[in-house]
């Protein structure tokens, strides 16, 4: 068995050889962003590199980094600002998980589960961590491809007074499997560990009645997922974005899990969202919440009607998003101006808060060259409108539309309304008061839907006649960031 300096510097180890594959980590200019940044994480210096070694200094920084609390993953946090999802930061998040599993388990040799928990690659290893965590894991990250990734991660979960560790029920759980199948030595072995961090934890009371009852399923939640897709314009290649997303599945708090990252011209962009939304419903066959798809868009398209992208377009009959989802739109551009977000959270918490106090404002402008400069103007003075309701579409000029939104965002407005073709029509005027009366504004969401809902009733030979059909509503979020904040 290793000793416990022994194990944890080996990760230490592990964790610089992954750094040093890092062209970030290799280049004098790129090195110090990383720095700052890392430092910026830790809120507390880094020694600049020197120009000796790469390697001493690499391993000085890590140690330093595992030394605090949340230090490995403010390292992998700082590089990913960098590169993004790069090789590298894909080979450091599972050491990361190591580091934190070490430090559960008080520095304890765990290798010797390696080889049982790697040998265990079942399609039941998100339902396995669904149950060791009575629902609070939903979803697992990619690298989490075997039981040994799985029980990493888990150990870095918190665990509530007078339940098992996570990690340790999902070691019970796995063992339960290799019963089933008859592997009776690699069962005993992960029983052994099991009751041996019981005694050291006092928990052999909780291991027992974990080993010897049926856990009870949870009802289901009433809190929704989310799957939320973004669309970033390639600011070096004109009609080409990247694609980004989150889902998110936790009832008991907000922790997305990032998706990959995709690069691809916006013709594509309905496509790949469509095989999205598939693989997603794949992954959640067992969910018993509602799912609510949350398009996060650029200027330029926030006019796109995303809800009336298509699923199953394989078929004679595609089904209109808008069918089976909430669609509800974000902007990018608020997401990433963080100076934006202080009127933005007091807003929201009006809307959230008091409903029935929250107002809707009409933007209705005139000749007055100085019309959007006094919108800003009134919408920030007046701590109760949190909601535009735009008198033109915004398009992907700097019209009219455009303007009334960046107001909007300038000064926190959470939720926008609009018609994707004409604001000055009649039905998209009575639709309009309709909804902005019905039950205040906290519910503005369902009864956008409940408008879409009677546009789809039409069919597609009659829904283009329906002003359901051509509602769009922004309605953002702050507490709900699409992962952690990174730089602009």
């Amino acid at each position: 068995m290793r000793g416990p300096e022994r194990v944890r510097n080996e990760l230490a180890v592990a964790i610089v050889d992954a750094l040093q594959e890092s062209a970030t980590v290799r280049q004098t200019s790129s090195r110090e962003l990383w720095r700052e940044m890392l430092a910026s994480e830790l809120g507390a210096p880094v020694e600049p590199f020197g120009g000796d070694r790469l390697r001493p200094w690499l391993l000085q920084v890590v140690k330093a980094c595992m030394a605090v609390g949340d230090g490995a993953a403010c390292l992998v946090r700082s590089l990913e600002y960098v590169e993004q999802e790069s090789a590298t930061v894909a080979a450091l998040w599972p050491l990361v998980d190591e580091v934190e599993a070490v430090d559960f388990f008080d520095s304890a040799d765990l290798g010797h589960l390696r080889p049982v928990l790697e040998s265990l690659r079942t399609i039941e290893l998100a339902s396995m961590a669904r149950r060791a965590s009575r629902s609070r894991v939903q979803e697992l990250p990619r690298w989490c491809q075997t039981g040994w990734q799985v029980f990493l991660r888990l150990a870095g979960q918190n665990t509530p007074p007078g339940e098992l560790p996570p990690s340790m029920a999902f070691v019970a759980l796995a063992a339960d499997r290799f019963v089933e199948e008859g592997w009776m030595e690699a069962a005993e072995g992960l029983r052994r560990f099991n009751r041996g961090q019981s005694q050291r934890l006092g928990l052999e009371g909780l291991l027992g009645e974990w080993q010897h009852s049926e856990l009870p399923q949870p009802a289901p939640s009433v809190v929704p997922a989310y799957l939320m897709i973004q669309f970033e314009p390639d600011r070096n290649e004109d009609g080409r974005y990247y694609l980004t997303h989150w889902r998110q599945s936790d009832s008991t708090g907000w922790h997305p899990v990032r998706g990959e990252t995709v690069h691809l011209c916006r013709d594509e962009l309905p496509g790949a969202v469509e095989r999205l939304i598939e693989e997603s419903e794949a992954r959640w066959a067992d969910l018993r919440q509602p799912v609510i798809l949350e398009f996060v868009l650029p200027w330029e398209l926030l006019n796109e009607p995303v809800e009336w992208w298509s699923k199953d377009s394989g078929h004679l009959d595609p089904t209109p998003l808008a069918m089976d989802y909430p669609v509800l739109i974000r902007s990018l551009e608020r997401l990433q101006r963080a100076a934006w977000h202080r009127p933005w959270h007091a807003k929201w918490r009006q809307l959230k808060e008091r409903p029935a106090d929250s107002q809707p404002h009409w933007s209705r402008p005139g000749e007055d060259g100085a019309y959007f400069f006094h919108l800003e103007r009134e919408l920030k003075e007046d701590g109760h409108a949190v909601c535009l309701v735009l008198s033109e579409p915004p398009g992907d000029d700097s019209g009219t539309g455009r303007r009334e939104v960046l107001a909007g965002l300038r000064a926190g407005v959470p939720a926008m309304i609009w018609h994707r073709s004409d604001c000055s029509d009649p039905h998209f005027q009575d639709a309009i008061s309709e909804i902005l009366q019905d039950r205040g504004l906290g519910s503005l969401a369902e009864s956008v839907g409940k408008w879409r809902n009677d546009a789809l009733a039409l069919g597609p030979e009659g829904w283009d006649g329906h002003v359901g059909r051509h509602l769009a509503i922004l309605l953002d979020d702050p507490e709900r960031k699409p992962g952690p904040p990174g730089p602009v």
